[in-house]
């Protein structure tokens, strides 16, 4: 008996310090502190919004699926980079080792070696799965309805430029750059874009005042079809610097301005300057040389106004079309157009 009352004691005492250490966690007003890694990564994560719903990311995602050009190029003019891109075509090249010779127009900005996931209507989802990215981003129209699918892999968002009839990457390049966590780069590509705008706007004054009708045609290599592009990325650009696309009915504002219609209306358009976006379904690259070439040989085409007096000029539709659509395609054709229309003043 005697040897037991020592250990009741400690017993007792052990008793009265937990008790002691509970009422005072309990009575304490300050909260204990969560590690600090944990706090990060709350602070870190955001609700980004898109066309499907919501998806929460946290920090910013290193490897980067890209399912487009039109956010490719929006991706890029953030400072981002893709880990995995789907192009307009499928090329047959395992992995873009080369992408400035590869990819058109923005191929020269990229610093990786993304993952060829094929045709951006139908990308590989089994070399997205063996890629484990930590973002996928495409277009509504193109990956709606493999959305699902794509949400097992990784995170995936979905946007779309087309807001309220018009088509332009300031309608949802801040979503996507939320997502990737590069909301002040929005701020800036925003302001340097306007700054672009109003030096080209100044810049072509003189021509606006002097040719200011341009008829913007998109045609395919073939021939076979033809329309005419008001609605296109180099129609909105030259809108805005203050020229007037040739259309050939009243448009209601917020109609859409694409028309296919016969080689043999377009002779009967009155244009100053003419622009051809050339495209074809198959070649990626340069297409617009071999429809220069057609468009020569055929008869109605070499009768348009424009033509005639040389002001017509061929350009590809992956750029100047809608394909890119995004900052870096518009501060690409800011920049070629002074160079490329007013020669016509010295000319005329």
């Amino acid at each position: 008996m005697l040897m037991k009352k020592p250990f009741r004691s400690c017993k007792f005492l052990l008793l009265g310090i937990l008790t002691c250490i509970w009422v005072t966690a309990c009575m304490s007003p300050t909260p204990t502190p969560l590690p600090q890694a944990v706090s990060d990564s709350v602070e870190g994560c955001r609700t980004v919004e898109h066309e499907l719903g919501e998806t929460e990311i946290c920090g910013q995602p290193e490897k980067i699926a890209v399912l487009s050009p039109h956010i490719l190029d929006i991706v890029l003019a953030l400072g981002a980079q893709p880990a995995a891109y789907a192009e307009t075509v499928a090329l047959g090249v395992e992995k873009f080792d080369n992408p400035a010779e590869q990819i058109p127009y923005l191929g020269d900005r990229i610093t990786t070696q993304p993952v060829n996931l094929g045709d951006r209507k139908n990308p590989s989802l089994e070399k997205l799965t063996l890629l484990k990215p930590d973002l996928i981003l495409s277009e509504d129209w193109l990956a709606r309805d493999n959305y699902r699918l794509l949400s097992q892999i990784a995170p995936t968002m979905l946007f779309t430029d087309e807001k309220s009839g018009a088509q332009h990457w300031r309608n949802d390049i801040d979503g996507i750059a939320k997502a990737l966590g590069r909301e002040e780069a929005a701020e800036e590509v925003n302001a340097e874009y306007l700054r672009q705008l109003a030096a080209a706007r100044q810049s072509l004054a003189p021509l606006v005042e002097t040719f200011p009708k341009i008829l913007i045609l998109s045609v395919n290599s073939e021939m076979t079809d033809v329309a005419i592009a008001a609605d296109s990325t180099v129609g909105y650009l030259l809108e805005e610097i203050g020229f007037q696309l040739v259309f050939p009915e009243p448009i209601a504002t917020g109609e859409m301005r694409w028309l296919q219609t016969s080689p043999e209306i377009l002779p009967t358009l009155d244009s100053d300057i003419a622009i051809v976006i050339g495209w074809n379904a198959s070649e990626l690259y340069n297409p617009e040389a071999k429809l220069k070439e057609k468009w020569n040989q055929t008869p109605v085409f070499r009768e348009v106004p424009a033509a005639k007096i040389n002001r017509i000029f061929f350009v590809d539709y992956q750029l100047w079309g809608s394909i890119t659509r995004g900052p870096i395609t518009d501060q690409l054709i800011l920049e070629k157009l002074p160079e490329m229309l007013l020669p016509l003043l010295s000319n005329s």
